[in-house]
């Protein structure tokens, strides 16, 4: 009978091995929400609700290779940064770091790295910036919530912006002639000219932000457990 018991509890110790094995060894690590905003190239809705782009690519990679089975939500930029405020557990990305958002998150890790200019269409031979509070003679289209409405607030250069859910549609209000100056970078530019139709040399580049060309970044949740910051930086880090 002993060597019976010993047949019958074989599998059952195996399948238990396998099943437990695969489990992440950090608590909270598979109740991860990661949210992020439609911003080609960076990331993007794909084809079979598949999140797409450079920066959607890299995170992606990361919960892979951690085994951490979580989806990845596209959602409007406003929504998103305030679940990762908002809801512990969430990661968020592409964020750029400012000394507004430092102390509300946890800082996981480093994308990839941009640059932003305030465009204006080539044409207008009129608008000149040599300082920042020359936007002020300007109508400029920003994003809701995004960094450079953020910026801009700090700075109270918000009195003659238009507030626009996204950054294409102040591409459009830009080649409308409703907008006078937008922000973006080269990258993104080119991606949105692909889309509706112009290119790059249809712009001039006026003014670059300096405080806001910097690197994009993987955050989280301030309460989200330290063990899984940790765990996430250091695969983050990890070479490819």
């Amino acid at each position: 009978m002993r060597y019976v018991s010993l047949i019958v509890l074989l599998p059952l110790l195996l399948w238990s091995f396998v099943t437990t094995s695969h489990e992440s060894p950090v608590p909270g690590l598979n109740q991860l929400k990661i949210v992020t905003e439609d911003l080609p190239p960076y990331q993007m809705s794909g084809k079979n609700g598949r999140v797409e782009g450079i920066a959607a690519e890299k995170v992606a990679k990361l919960l892979a290779d951690l085994n951490i089975k979580a989806d990845i939500e596209v959602m409007p930029w406003a929504r998103a940064y305030k679940t990762a405020v908002d809801e512990p557990g969430t990661l968020i990305f592409s964020m750029v770091r400012t000394p507004d958002r430092e102390a509300l998150f946890h800082w996981v890790g480093v994308l990839m790295s941009t640059k932003t200019y305030l465009i204006a269409l080539q044409e207008r031979r009129d608008i000149k910036m040599e300082k920042l509070s020359d936007l002020l003679n300007y109508k400029v289209g920003v994003k809701r919530d995004d960094v450079v409405f953020q910026y801009l607030s700090g700075k109270n250069l918000l009195d003659t912006t238009v507030v626009l859910p996204e950054t294409l549609v102040t591409l459009k209000m830009l080649l409308r002639g409703r907008a006078d100056i937008i922000a973006a970078s080269p990258i993104h530019l080119d991606y949105m000219c692909g889309k509706i139709g112009c290119k790059r040399s249809d712009f001039k580049f006026l003014f670059e932000l300096d405080e806001l060309s910097s690197d994009f970044y993987l955050a989280a949740n301030r309460q989200t457990p330290s063990e899984v910051i940790s765990l996430l930086k250091q695969q983050l880090t990890e070479p490819d």
